[in-house]
């Protein structure tokens, strides 16, 4: 795999820098006292994580939603930040790829990504975030790689997009000429490819292997 041009790396932050299960054990304890609270039983937190898994795999737009939506709750619960953490191997890659690259964000979030990222300690290593909420438009929106790219003047083939999600990372940014690289973890870890346009230049089980997909060897 050619990466000679590169010059920018773009993450998403969702189950590719940060480890979300925190949050979504959370919510499934919430879930849990409400089914029970109105008579219901329902599987335990590890077997609804395994269903949110399914989901992933069949591409829904949103695992949890579809999990409560199976139980007959229609109710949103809040998704708390606090609760990320970033992967243990999140900040020795960021650090040995910003030796080499540009690093950005492009992720469907809302607002205070930054600020997320920073308290963290990982904004360091960070140049550029543009997330969903703050530009008023979401993955998989082309007009959203392609106005990141155009306000640093960096070409399509000079990028490559690190994601989770084929639906919303893999596939728009390969479309648009950007090279890929699809970081199996998550719910949507097995998900398969449906195109072309889904099939990364390279696949990898975790952030900490991606210094690697560069030629760069852990220090």
């Amino acid at each position: 795999m050619d990466h000679s041009k590169i010059k920018w790396i773009f993450f998403d932050m969702g189950h590719t820098l940060l480890d979300e299960d925190g949050v979504h054990i959370s919510r499934l304890e919430e879930l849990t006292d409400d089914l029970h609270a109105i008579g219901k039983e329902c599987p335990s937190i590890e077997a609804m994580l395994d269903e949110m898994v399914e989901f992933g795999t069949l591409g829904k737009k949103s695992p949890f939603g579809s999990l409560a939506k199976k139980y007959g709750i229609n109710k949103s619960y809040p998704y708390v930040p606090a609760l990320e953490v970033p992967f243990p191997e999140t900040e020795e890659a960021l650090r040995l790829l910003s030796e080499k690259f540009k690093l950005g964000i492009i992720a469907n979030q809302r607002g205070g990504s930054a600020h997320r990222l920073q308290a963290h300690g990982l904004m360091k290593y960070i140049d550029f975030v543009y997330s969903s909420e703050e530009m008023g438009r979401s993955k998989p929106a082309p007009d959203l790689f392609l106005s990141a790219l155009d306000a640093l003047g960096c070409a399509p083939d000079e990028a490559c997009m690190v994601g989770d999600r084929i639906d919303n990372d893999i596939r728009p940014a390969k479309k648009l000429g950007m090279m890929t690289v699809r970081l199996r973890q998550g719910f949507y870890r097995n998900r398969a490819p449906e195109c072309e346009f889904d099939i990364p230049d390279a696949d990898i089980d975790g952030i900490g292997d991606l210094p690697s997909v560069f030629g760069i060897k852990k220090s």
